[in-house]
């Protein structure tokens, strides 16, 4: 049976280098929990055990590999994992997600540059 990957590398590193992307599994039904992701980072370096916010250092991690493959966690507790064809479904959910978040992100940032060029005009009191 042949696999199909959704993601396709963009960064070049050498063979020997390990990222967080090589320890996130592909397919929901292999999903890795956040625990374990933070558990294999620091046995593979990747983090450092005395590092004392883990998970934080662990997430810094996933959201850069995101600048170069998808990979869903979509808040239902079954952990991390990269898109496979059987996972569409899940890709589709995690893009309404997203396109969510973006836009609550945008209104707030519209907002306050509205609040900040009404203070810079003079239309807002202190």
């Amino acid at each position: 049976m042949e696999t199909f990957y959704i993601d396709t590398k963009r960064v070049e590193r050498s063979p020997t280098q390990i990222s967080i992307i090589d320890l996130i599994p592909v397919g929901r039904e292999n999903a890795i929990s956040r625990n374990s992701l933070i558990e294999k980072c620091v046995v593979f370096g990747l983090i450092d055990r005395s590092v004392s916010d883990k998970d934080r250092e662990m997430r810094r991690l996933l959201q850069k590999a995101r600048n170069d493959y998808t990979i869903l966690n979509l808040s239902d507790g079954n952990g991390y994992y990269r898109v496979s064809i059987n996972d569409l479904q899940d890709l589709q959910r995690y893009i309404r997600q997203e396109d969510r978040r973006a836009k609550a992100a945008f209104r707030n940032h519209t907002l306050a540059k509205k609040l900040y060029e009404d203070y810079k005009h003079g239309r807002m009191e202190e």
